[in-house]
């Protein structure tokens, strides 16, 4: 009897523990690291208590999985201030060069999730995304990447340690009037303005920011996504598009933005009534056109580098 008493008691200690809430009863981790390297000028490992000491950002995210949703208010840090601190190296004098970046996040144990420096960026995309360290108050036993603005939680990622970036400067191809040339490493595919024009078309009612004055449009086209599966090409959580204007603009989306993040990728054939000469790369949603691509030429797609083998 006293031997059960005694394991009662334990058991209720334990409990209590538990369900106190707040960081005193979850004291703050110290092993987990996160890395930021790849195409930047300084590279940087933090340590969590180095984290915490960043800006933090507290936000409600409600995740939402096949099997229901739950709500949360987490605390971190902005994965946009992570990936500009380490100052990507961007080539000079080109304009709107930071929309080349893309970021890749992994994890060894739940695998990488990729994204463009231009969806995070308040000035274009102003959709974030954040290294959680706290979840209800509680710390996390290692970072987790959320973003609460994605439709669900398919771009959660559990025990974050590395972030890679890549800078992508790929040089305009010369197809034919109104095709464009779809590029995945030694795979080229020319999608002919006619296919292009067969494809199922969307109407968008665009508006975004030109300068300081705002700008709005109806575009129609196929979606990204649709041009992508007529070229025979798979994506997923880190494949990322470059869309190469003739002159050599270059801005960078993910297909990730679209089919989890809720905000429209779409190939515009026409803007305003009249057809466009050459397709035009339309990005619902942004603050700022600089992720509007007109004379679209080329399509690279790539995957985000991701450092542990196997992913």
């Amino acid at each position: 009897m006293i031997r059960r008493c005694s394991l009662s008691i334990v058991l209720a200690a334990i409990l209590l523990a538990l369900t106190a809430g707040g960081s005193a009863a979850f004291p703050r981790p110290q092993q987990a690291t996160v890395s930021v390297a790849g195409d930047v000028g300084t590279p940087m490992t933090y340590s969590l208590m180095q984290l915490d000491a960043l800006p933090q950002t507290t936000f409600t995210v409600a995740q939402r999985w096949w099997w229901g949703s739950r709500t949360h208010s987490d605390q971190g840090v902005s994965l946009e201030t992570l990936v500009n601190d380490a100052a990507p190296t961007l080539p000079a004098a080109t304009k709107n060069a930071s929309l080349r970046v893309i970021v890749t996040v992994s994890s060894r144990w739940a695998g990488s999730v990729t994204f463009t420096l231009g969806e995070l960026d308040p000035n274009f995309g102003n959709h974030p995304a954040y290294l959680a360290l706290k979840q209800d108050k509680r710390w996390l036993p290692a970072p987790e990447l959320v973003v609460p603005g994605d439709e669900f939680a398919a771009r959660t990622l559990f025990s974050v340690d590395s972030i890679t970036v890549g800078v992508q400067n790929p040089t305009p191809t010369t197809p034919p009037a109104g095709a464009v040339t779809i590029e995945d490493g030694p795979f080229t595919r020319t999608l002919s303005a006619g296919l292009l024009a067969a494809l199922p078309t969307h109407t968008l009612n665009v508006s975004f920011l030109a300068g300081t004055a705002s700008q709005t449009h109806t575009e129609v086209g196929p979606t990204l996504a649709d041009v992508l599966r007529a070229a025979h090409l798979r994506f997923d959580l880190n494949t990322w598009v470059a869309a190469v204007g003739s002159d050599g603009y270059v801005a960078t989306v993910t297909p990730a933005e679209a089919f989890v993040g809720g905000r429209p990728l779409q190939i515009s054939l026409n803007e305003d009534g009249q057809a466009l000469a050459q397709p035009r790369l339309v990005v619902d949603g942004d603050v700022k056109g600089g992720r509007y691509v007109s004379d679209v030429v080329d399509l690279v797609v790539g995957q985000g580098v991701a450092p542990h083998p196997g992913w």
